[in-house]
């Protein structure tokens, strides 16, 4: 799925464009896995009016809106393994690899803020990463009497010590760089309240401004024929087994009208394995399993082997009891952990527990969710101060969450009214069980309560949230404050 760059998004289509009103969002990642920034850059055009200049790494597809828009325009960065196609990057040490990365970093964020886009009022940095985008964004704001806004969605040097270890020299090192630029910015946006007062109070970073993250208005819930037309396209990924023996693929069949079987791939269009077509209407399939959604980057921060172990104790708790049902859990996202955590799943055996691992475009991926029965978040903040936009998600589609707890996550997940916190496999296995017991007769009034609660928590829309705090930041004209 890498979207390669468009012939239209040039850089010369740029240089003709004169005046000011526009801003630059430099994004040091994949642009279709930054979701927040997708956001940003649409209400700089729609509620702003500005124009966008996004700087960024290709790879997954960004949202249709943002690619269709006219006044959005996309500068893809070449890639290290791009320009150093000759050497074997793999084999060499990691901290050499990481200083070539950096440098050459460097060198193409550098060339696209100076010379590629022109003149702008801000630049949005998304951090992390920050190095080396600190110092070439300020860098490239004194050039061009810009303004940097930096978007704080967490503390790299913390994400660093995941991969290396927290006393490790380039980890300090990253750290001292972090807080000495970080303060370097003209308008600081974060995440979380928590994370406000730590700049503020040990940063040296003057006001910052909380802009939450919300679920933008794509994440509604669907009606039934909306669900049965994602399932009937889901099909072919839902019915294919994982597991010896996998409960879900074994119902994935359609008894016929001569009483034999069929294979979901025939008989979709009327049954799937969540719901059915009679007489023309769609309703739910009456013995559906309950669909649990969670969605990753499979990295360090998420622990899977917590959902794997509460799966196992689930299913043996439940697996001989009629009024619990089977549980499918859909996990989407890629990442570098993801084929060692299909491997052990695919080793497990359950009863009464299936797992599937997809990988859906910016458009399936609300609707996933909106199917949901409950979402499962394993995020666990390498720093302390960030918060899963998976659980902003599943909110704002009216689906409640289980969710890691750690310290400052009941900022987003209130226990027993849009979610529920756990600290162990063995407790999220408790929750599973207590909010799927009678499940195919709807009789939970946890579960029940706890979807008014999400549904609640996501009457305030990513643009409402903006047009409060984003626009106080994106109104001000250069080296003006209103």
């Amino acid at each position: 799925q890498v979207f390669p760059p468009p012939r239209s998004h040039t850089a010369g289509a740029w240089d003709v464009m004169g005046g000011v009103n526009r801003v630059a969002v430099v994004v040091l990642g994949d642009l279709g896995r930054s979701p927040r920034m997708q956001y940003h850059a649409l209400s700089l055009v729609e509620q702003a009016e500005k124009e966008v200049y996004i700087v960024a790494y290709a790879g997954t597809k960004p949202h249709a809106s943002l690619m269709h828009n006219k006044r959005v325009h996309i500068h893809y960065l070449a890639t290290l393994a791009d320009a150093l196609w000759f050497l074997p990057l793999s084999m060499l040490p990691k901290p050499i690899v990481m200083a070539l990365k950096a440098l050459h970093q460097l060198a193409v964020l550098l060339w696209a803020l100076i010379f590629i886009v022109p003149a702008v009022d801000h630049v949005l940095l998304q951090t992390p990463p920050c190095i080396p985008t600190f110092a070439i964004c300020k860098l490239a704001c004194l050039a061009k009497r810009s303004e940097l806004v930096i978007d704080w969605h967490n503390f790299g040097y913390t994400l660093l010590a995941l991969s290396l270890s927290q006393g490790h020299f380039l980890v300090r090192l990253a750290e001292r760089y972090e807080r000495a630029l970080g303060r370097f910015g003209d308008h600081h946006l974060c995440v979380t309240r928590a994370m406000r007062k730590e700049l503020e109070s040990n940063w040296g970073v003057g006001r910052a401004r909380v802009l939450y993250d919300r679920p933008p208005q794509f994440f509604q819930p669907l009606s039934y024929p909306e669900l049965h037309s994602l399932f009937v396209k889901l099909s072919t990924d839902l019915s294919r087994p994982m597991h010896v023996g996998d409960c879900c693929a074994a119902a994935q069949r359609d008894p016929s009208a001569d009483g034999s079987s069929s294979p979901v791939t025939r008989s979709a269009a009327t049954r799937t394995l969540f719901t059915r077509r009679v007489r023309g209407e769609v309703e739910e399939n009456p013995d559906r399993p309950a669909l649990v959604v969670s969605s990753t980057s499979w990295t360090p921060d998420e622990d899977f082997g917590i959902l794997l172990e509460a799966a196992r104790i689930y299913d043996d708790m439940t697996h001989d009891l009629a009024s619990y049902p089977r549980l499918l859990f859909v996990i989407t996202g890629k990442g570098p952990m993801k084929e060692a955590y299909r491997e052990k799943m695919a080793a497990m055996e359950f009863k009464k527990v299936a797992f599937r691992l997809l990988w859906l475009s910016a458009e399936d991926y609300p609707r996933l969710v909106s199917a949901a029965d409950l979402g499962v978040s394993l995020h666990v903040s390498s720093s302390g101060f960030d918060l899963p936009m998976k659980v902003v998600d599943m909110f704002g589609c009216g689906v409640p969450v289980c969710s890691a707890n750690y310290s400052c996550v009941q900022e987003l997940v209130q226990s027993d009214r849009n979610g529920m916190l756990f600290n162990d496999a063995q407790e999220l296995a408790e929750q599973l069980k207590a909010l799927f017991h009678n499940f195919k007769s709807h009789k939970n009034s946890r579960l029940a309560k706890l979807k008014a609660g999400a549904m609640d928590s996501s009457k305030r829309r990513w643009t409402d949230e903006w047009g409060k705090v984003g626009m106080e930041v994106f109104a001000q004209k250069r080296g003006k404050e209103e």
